[in-house]
């Protein structure tokens, strides 16, 4: 049974990467559209820009045609994330009803499920922007349009010209370094982050309707060289549900949460399995234990491989020393101080 949990839980996040990636194209729908909003505001200027009165009249233009089209941007983006969010949160219940029937598991309710997109804030480290979601995704918007007006004070300050703006703003030569291939991208990593966000709390509150089913939560990260240093961190670790880090802890996260089965559905899980999991899975630094010494070279570094290797840790304990309590990562430094012996074991004096 735990594994149809698991299966059920890997095919969830599988078809959220499919839905990232078929989404991926939109970045250059959006490159197009904005490409030909800013290309409509210049045909009416011509010449240099050498006075800030005409600098100020082309922002002016700018900021009146595309605000609205951003605006568009990010309405459109928030509710396709509300449609998403009830999907998902279908599939956990498809998922439980596989194990429990559908008498015993509760769906999660469509209102209350809206309200927790809006109110329910990501766990973003590292960033200094908006936490809730409505207003993550405006930023986007308003920051982009602030880099297109920005790239005609530029061009202004530098005495440039209409077609050294176009340059800076878009080219077609070079278009993963103009302006809006910039702003394009970034669309791609807003929404790359909010759709894993919007799994997150999509399946909290399932687990939070269920609390007779569900007894905790397991942060489970993606097992790979891509993974961040936090997430492989915080690998098989469990908390009450709803509470601890919460996926996504950065842009493009892909780490999610999955569901601690109440101790009186104990016998459903697996039991003797070698891994740290819930499930019997291995935690990142168990399965990294298997890997080859250059591949835990490419992931850690040199020395923390070979730290890793030679230090006397276990791969649990490697795990706590990566990350300080507020879940910023540990220098070497920093980690000396507190394991020297481990060093020292390790010939890293």
């Amino acid at each position: 049974m735990s594994n149809l949990i698991l299966d059920n839980a890997i095919m969830a996040q599988s078809m959220l990467e499919r839905l990232k990636a078929e989404k991926k194209q939109e970045r250059v729908k959006v490159w197009r559209r904005i490409k030909k909003y800013v290309s409509l505001v210049l045909s009416d200027f011509g010449g240099d820009i050498k006075s800030k009165t005409k600098s100020e009249k082309i922002i002016k233009q700018f900021k009146h045609s595309l605000k609205p089209i951003f605006d568009n941007e990010v309405s459109d983006l928030i509710a396709h994330l509300k449609e998403v969010s009830l999907q998902l949160a279908m599939i956990e219940y498809a998922s439980f009803t596989q194990m429990f029937g559908d008498d015993v598991v509760n769906k999660v309710d469509k209102n209350s499920l809206n309200s927790s997109l809006q109110n329910r804030p990501l766990s973003l480290k590292n960033w200094n922007g908006p936490l809730y979601l409505p207003q993550f995704i405006a930023a986007w918007g308003a920051l982009a349009l602030i880099q297109i007006t920005n790239s005609v004070t530029k061009t202004f300050a530098e005495g440039g010209s209409i077609r050294s703006l176009e340059g800076l703003l878009y080219s077609d030569e070079a278009v993963g370094y103009s302006v809006i291939s910039k702003i394009a991208n970034d669309y791609d990593s807003i929404m790359s982050t909010a759709l894993q966000h919007v799994q997150s709390v999509a399946a909290t509150e399932f687990y939070s309707v269920n609390p007779e089913l569900v007894d905790k939560e397991e942060f489970a990260a993606i097992l790979d060289s891509h993974t961040s240093v936090v997430c492989r961190s915080l690998d098989g670790l469990t908390y009450l549900v709803g509470e601890g880090p919460r996926p996504p802890l950065h842009f493009r996260c892909r780490s999610r949460m999955l569901p601690v089965i109440n101790k009186k559905f104990i016998t459903l899980l697996n039991e003797g399995q070698p891994g740290s999991s819930v499930y019997g899975e291995e935690t990142y630094y168990q399965w990294l234990s298997r890997q080859t010494h250059k591949r835990q070279d490419i992931i850690l570094g040199p020395t923390r491989g070979t730290l890793f290797r030679d230090g006397g840790l276990t791969p649990e304990q490697f795990a706590k020393l990566q990350l300080h309590k507020n879940f910023k990562p540990m220098t070497l430094e920093e980690m000396k101080k507190v394991i020297p012996d481990a060093f020292e074991r390790a010939g890293l004096n």
